[in-house]
């Protein structure tokens, strides 16, 4: 008797679960309009541009914040069961994560991407660049009096141990590489990546000014801004303008010879869940309203040609880079790098 009795409660309790979820709609969908986004670890994303898109389309957001290459590993280990919906990378990873079929393309009906130039849609719209932060280097306002007016004033004999550079193995480090090039070559910085092999002693002759080379850019913008450097080569302005807005003495320089846009993309992940969910929070983040909110509170370049930004925020022409070219070469560039310019 006990045995049945017992049994009778279990299927008492599961009709009542059943129940709850028949007659509670609401919580069906609180569970399933979760996406879940892979992306780097910046300020403003969780508490800022995310709950902006969530509480206007109902969505939740789970959020793990890393570097474009883990997350390229993540999806590689997760390719058969994919567990994000979106990710936020670099454009050179996501050329690879192009390349191993782990991104589709983008649809053709996000009405947003249609006021996005094609050169903000790399590889025919595999991906788009939700903004370009402006890359050059970041200087302490307290230490350097006069901002930098050229990359050539990085070689001074003034900056004697005081430049911290950025490893190879950080996107940003392409900077001071074609900057070396156009020092080397005379070409104009947009035509320096395909002879960046010919920056290499330049660069090289940087090291007396090197304090250290850095593969943590956390700490590296630590240095800059307590004074320790007075130069670092190189951050974007994601970073260095943020920062300056929350008061630490450190700018950002606008050499003459122009300053590069660097990658920040978002994908959808294919056979990612709620891929719907996706489309929507993807098409929201380059609708003009919120690209004017990521160009103020991301200090980078909106892309959506139908952004009108304020007044007071003006950004300068961007010089590209062919982000599959620098791909296709990394390796070479973070061998020759650590064997020429790291080793001492």
């Amino acid at each position: 008797m006990e045995m049945k009795s017992h049994t009778r409660r279990n299927v008492l309790k599961g009709a009542a679960a059943g129940a709850a979820i028949i007659f509670s709609p609401s919580i069906v969908r609180a569970q399933t309009r979760e996406i879940f986004i892979g992306g780097p670890g910046i300020p403003g994303l969780t508490n800022g541009l995310f709950p902006l898109i969530e509480k206007k389309h109902n969505i939740k957001v789970l959020f793990e914040g890393t570097n474009s290459l883990v997350n390229f590993e993540k999806m590689q280990a997760n390719k058969s069961r994919p567990n994000m919906t979106l990710v936020m990378m670099d454009d050179p990873v996501l050329v690879m994560a192009d390349r191993e079929n782990l991104i589709q393309r983008l649809p053709s009906d996000l009405s947003n991407l249609a006021d996005v130039p094609d050169s903000a849609k790399p590889r025919g719209g595999m991906w788009v660049n939700w903004c370009q932060p402006m890359a050059s280097f970041a200087y302490n306002t307290k230490a350097v009096k006069e901002a930098p007016t050229s990359y050539a004033d990085a070689w001074s004999d003034k900056y004697r141990d005081r430049i911290v550079l950025v490893s190879m193995r950080i996107t940003q480090a392409i900077v001071p590489l074609l900057a070396a090039t156009n020092l080397a070559t005379g070409a104009p910085l947009a035509q320096c990546l395909p002879l960046w092999r010919e920056g290499i002693p330049k660069l090289k002759a940087l090291r007396p000014n090197i304090l250290q080379i850095s593969s943590n850019y956390a700490q590296a913008q630590q240095l800059n801004e307590t004074g320790e450097c007075d130069i670092l080569m190189s951050p974007d302005s994601r970073s260095t303008l943020l920062r300056k807005s929350q008061g630490a003495p450190v700018d950002q320089a606008y050499p003459r010879e122009g300053l590069f846009a660097m990658p920040a993309g978002v994908a959808l992940v294919k056979g990612g869940p709620n891929e719907e969910l996706g489309r929507i929070f993807l098409n929201e983040m380059m609708s003009p309203e919120t690209q004017a909110y990521i160009a103020q509170s991301f200090f980078s370049r909106p892309t959506n040609s139908k952004t009108v930004l304020p007044a007071s925020l003006k950004f300068p022409d961007l010089i590209p880079l062919d982000w599959g070219y620098f791909a296709e070469n990394r390796n070479q560039m973070i061998e020759i790098f650590e064997r020429e310019i790291s080793a001492r």
